[in-house]
């Protein structure tokens, strides 16, 4: 995933889709539509804000010309951050994963208080799935490596830095050691 592809920002998109269409159903059918919007509210900080300062200001998209972020995740974010080459710190991996538990289980305490059980367990699967499915087709070739989910082979890694020398000069600076 060294370029951007259309058909990997859908495939990842259409991830999500089963999870979204679930949570809202049910959030709606419980009494709860209302709490939607802190909920939308919240996409838009996490995604525009937090996750683009902490995750992607690291990745090598963030690098690309232009004030638009182009990449199979975050398509569309305003590059408000300066990009920052080398590897996200322990503090900033927490600070993504915590985000997006906030993201993924806001909706669940709705919708188990509208005893929304069925709906609940279903987007629970939808979430596992998703993220088996990501983690086995999308983390094995991303570029971002330093993100808590990435699962790119270390002598990939090690390839790609090899020849991209800013990024690989941060990342030794940051402590990280190439295998020869």
């Amino acid at each position: 995933m060294c370029r951007f592809d259309s058909s990997d920002l859908s495939s990842f998109l259409l991830n999500f889709l089963p999870i979204a269409i679930t949570v809202v159903a049910g959030m709606i059918l419980g009494g709860y539509g209302l709490f939607l919007i802190p909920w939308f509210a919240f996409w838009i900080f996490f995604f525009f804000v937090w996750e683009a300062r902490v995750l992607c200001s690291h990745c090598p998209f963030w690098a690309e010309p232009g004030k638009v972020l182009h990449c199979h995740a975050n398509y569309g974010v305003v590059k408000i951050w300066k990009y920052r080459p080398g590897p996200m710190n322990k503090l900033e991996q927490r600070q993504f994963i915590a985000g997006a538990l906030i993201l993924i289980g806001y909706p669940f305490v709705f919708l188990l208080l509208g005893a929304q059980y069925l709906l609940a367990v279903i987007a629970l699967a939808t979430v596992i799935s998703a993220g088996f499915n990501l983690r086995k087709n999308v983390c094995t070739r991303c570029i971002h490596f330093s993100c808590p989910v990435n699962a790119v082979p270390k002598p990939i890694v090690d390839a790609y830095l090899k020849r991209n020398p800013t990024i690989r000069e941060a990342w030794e600076a940051s402590g990280y050691r190439l295998d020869v």
